[in-house]
């Protein structure tokens, strides 16, 4: 497992997410000073930059390149993909010594994702972005974080695809939204799964338990980044039924806010599964 020291560049964002934990938030945002202090407490090799959106800060060069020459092996950038539009922003980014992106997208088309982000031509610009990463011609890791709604449910397939078809590393499907019954998530999870699959492109799931995803618990997401997070915190809880699961140990639960609204009964305990030591030696 690959931990990353996650420092907060602050909350100013270009686009308005619904779904948006930070939008409202009264944090302030850390002068250049108080990132440099927090990337010299290095108790990981590798540090991940997000925000609000890490590109709209004018130090932002300065920042990668504090972080690597205080030694990170790995600098990763938790971005909209808007600013990588243009490509000379992009160059500058990786030339500073940051090759790691994780690009977030709620949609496979501008009415989903524009509405999503409340912000007009951003899905354009994020796509953009993400073509320009996929012509990179250096050595890079492109992360498409799915963000998961009502609104995009019946879009997470399509947005798999564009997700592969621009070249992508990886695929994140994330839970964000808590009124929306698993019942109704999980069959368009395990077609968008099986397409990344097929076409050899790792892909995960995040906020969703092991009990829920049998035949594919090696893509639950929190097996390789762990359950604590800053970047997306989650109030995870164990049910009645955990306590008879064979996940138990190293499965922290469901959401508290799922569980008040709907219950534990769609959770049954696992009693014993071919993956579980295989789990947990990545776990640990």
């Amino acid at each position: 497992m690959i931990r990353y020291k996650e420092i907060f560049l602050g909350k100013q964002c270009n686009n308005k997410c619904l779904y948006c934990r930070y939008r409202l938030s009264d944090s302030e945002q850390p002068d250049f000073n108080t990132v440099t202090t927090a990337l010299g407490l290095a108790e990981e090799d590798s540090v991940a930059l997000y925000g609000g959106e890490p590109t709209l800060r004018s130090d932002l060069i300065k920042i990668i390149d504090t972080a690597r020459r205080n030694g990170y092996r790995r600098v990763k950038l938790v971005s909209n993909g808007r600013a990588l539009s243009d490509n000379q922003v992009l160059l500058e980014i990786v030339k500073a010594g940051c090759y790691l992106f994780e690009i977030k997208l709620w949609g496979s088309n501008p009415d989903i994702h524009d509405y999503l982000t409340q912000t007009p031509n951003s899905f354009l610009q994020t796509i953009q972005g993400l073509e320009n990463l996929q012509r990179l011609p250096c050595d890079k890791f492109t992360c498409l974080r799915i963000t998961i709604c009502k609104q995009n449910l019946t879009d997470i397939i399509n947005a798999t695809i564009t997700g592969i078809n621009l070249g992508v590393n990886r695929i994140i499907l994330s839970l964000e939204d808590n009124n929306l019954p698993l019942k109704d998530l999980l069959p368009h999870i395990r077609i968008a799964l099986n397409i990344s699959i097929l076409n050899r492109v790792w892909i995960l799931t995040e906020g969703l338990p092991f009990c829920i995803m049998q035949g594919l618990e090696h893509h639950v997401g929190e097996i390789y980044s762990g359950y604590n997070s800053a970047i997306y915190p989650r109030t995870h809880r164990h049910h009645k039924n955990c306590q008879h699961c064979t996940y138990q140990e190293i499965c922290q639960g469901v959401e508290t806010e799922y569980l008040e609204k709907f219950g534990y009964t769609e959770f049954p305990p696992i009693k014993g599964n071919k993956y579980l030591e295989d789990i947990r030696a990545f776990y640990s």
